[in-house]
C-alpha cells in the first residue's frame, strides 16, 4: 500500500460519514506525527467528544507536539521501539533513541506540568528474531521513565499480505510459530508485565486497543475488530481491521461513498463466518483469528506446551551466541 497522507478535508468527510464513531487510532505504515495536519484532525476529533489515541516512533515528540497532545486530551500514545540499546534501536530504525528518549521524557513533562491523567503514555514492541532478548531491558526503561500506557508485544505478521512485502533481511527476522506462541506465554506468565497491566487498569485512562481488546475471550469465534472496529487508509478505503492491506480483494468498501450501513454489512459477514468457524479469507495467517478458532483442548494444549517450552528455555544455556542484527529498512520512518 502506498504511503500518502490523508487530506485533512477528506478526513473531515470521513468523520461526517460515521457518526456513531466513538475512539479513534491514529496510526498507519509510517509515522503518525509527520502528517502536516494531523494535530488538526485530532482537534476535528475531540471537538466531537470522539477519544483518541495513537502511535508514533517517538522522535517528533517535541515541546509544543508534546504540549498540543496534552491540551487537546488525547487518551494515549503509544510510542514503537525493538530494544532500548542505542546502537541496536539505530540499526533498526535508522534513528537516534536518544531522540526518542528525550520526547518521552518532555510528554510526560508536558502531562504533569498540568496536572493531567492522560495521555497514558506506553510501549509497542515489535519482537524480532534477534531482539527476543530485549524485554528485561525495554521493561527496566518502562520503570525507569515512568510510563503508564503499559506494554504491547506483538511478533512480525505472519499474514501474507504483510509477509510479501518484507525484504529478505526483514523476512530474517520473523519469529517462527513456536517462538509467538512462546512469545505469547511469556507474556501472560512474566511478573513485570503482568505488574505493568495491573498498574494500567487501576487508571481511568484505555487507549483504543485496551477498548477494543477488553472483550477479546480465546475459543469463543469473535473477533473484536470484526464486533466494534474498522480501518479506514488514506483513500477512504475500509477493511475489517488494520491488519488487511489488499482493499482490492478484501475492501469492504469507501468510506463517504459508500453507505456505512453496506460496509457494517460486509463486516458482519465476515464476523457470521468466524462464528461459524471458518476464517474469513482476508483474515489468514492472524493470530486473533488463530485464537479465536481454537476450541478447550487446543487452548489447554497451548498453555502447557508454552509453558514448558518456557520453562526449559529458562534453565537451559545458551548454546551459540547471539547473531547482530541485520541492517533493516526504518520502518516506520523516523524523523532524525
Amino acid at each position: 500500500m502506498p504511503q500518502k497522507d490523508l487530506p485533512l478535508a477528506q478526513f473531515q468527510t470521513l468523520l461526517s460519514a460515521a457518526p456513531h464513531v466513538e475512539h479513534v487510532e491514529l496510526q498507519g505504515e509510517g509515522e503518525s506525527l509527520l502528517h502536516p495536519q494531523v494535530l488538526d484532525m485530532v482537534a476535528a476529533l475531540r471537538a466531537r467528544s470522539i477519544k483518541v489515541s495513537l502511535i508514533t516512533n517517538g522522535s517528533l515528540l517535541g515541546p509544543d507536539v508534546a504540549d498540543k497532545l496534552t491540551a487537546l486530551g488525547v487518551e494515549k500514545v503509544s510510542v514503537s521501539m525493538e530494544s532500548a540499546d542505542p546502537e541496536t534501536f539505530q540499526r533498526i530504525r535508522g534513528g537516534k533513541f536518544e531522540k526518542v528518549l528525550s520526547g518521552l521524557k518532555t510528554l510526560l513533562s508536558a502531562r504533569r506540568t498540568k496536572g493531567l491523567d492522560r495521555p497514558i503514555v506506553g510501549l509497542s514492541i515489535t519482537v524480532l528474531k534477534d531482539t527476543q532478548a530485549a524485554l528485561p531491558h525495554l521493561l527496566s526503561l518502562y520503570d525507569e521513565l515512568g510510563l503508564d500506557g503499559g506494554v504491547t508485544l506483538q511478533p512480525l505478521s505472519l499474514m501474507p499480505e504483510y509477509q510479501k512485502n518484507y525484504p529478505q533481511a526483514m523476512q530474517n527476522q520473523a519469529l517462527s510459530q513456536d517462538e509467538v506462541d512462546e512469545l505469547w506465554v511469556k507474556f501472560r506468565l512474566d511478573r513485570r508485565l503482568a505488574r505493568i497491566k495491573k498498574n494500567k487498569e487501576r487508571l481511568a485512562v484505555r487507549g483504543f486497543y485496551d477498548e477494543l481488546m477488553a472483550s477479546f475471550v480465546p475459543g469463543k469465534r469473535r473477533c473484536p475488530w470484526l464486533d466494534a472496529g474498522l480501518y479506514v487508509n488514506h483513500q477512504g478505503q475500509t477493511t475489517a481491521c488494520c491488519m488487511i492491506k489488499d482493499t482490492t480483494r478484501h475492501g469492504l468498501g469507501q468510506l463517504g461513498a459508500d453507505p456505512l450501513a453496506d460496509i457494517l454489512s460486509r463486516r458482519q459477514a465476515m464476523a457470521d463466518e468466524l462464528a461459524r468457524g471458518v476464517l474469513p479469507k482476508a483474515c489468514e495467517g492472524c493470530e486473533l483469528g488463530r485464537f479465536a478458532l481454537m476450541n478447550r483442548f487446543q487452548l489447554v494444549r497451548f498453555a502447557l506446551l508454552g509453558s514448558l517450552r518456557t520453562w526449559i528455555k529458562r534453565w537451559k544455556k545458551p548454546s551459540k551466541p547471539v547473531r547482530r542484527l541485520p541492517v533493516l529498512p526504518p520502518s516506520p520512518p523516523m524523523h532524525k
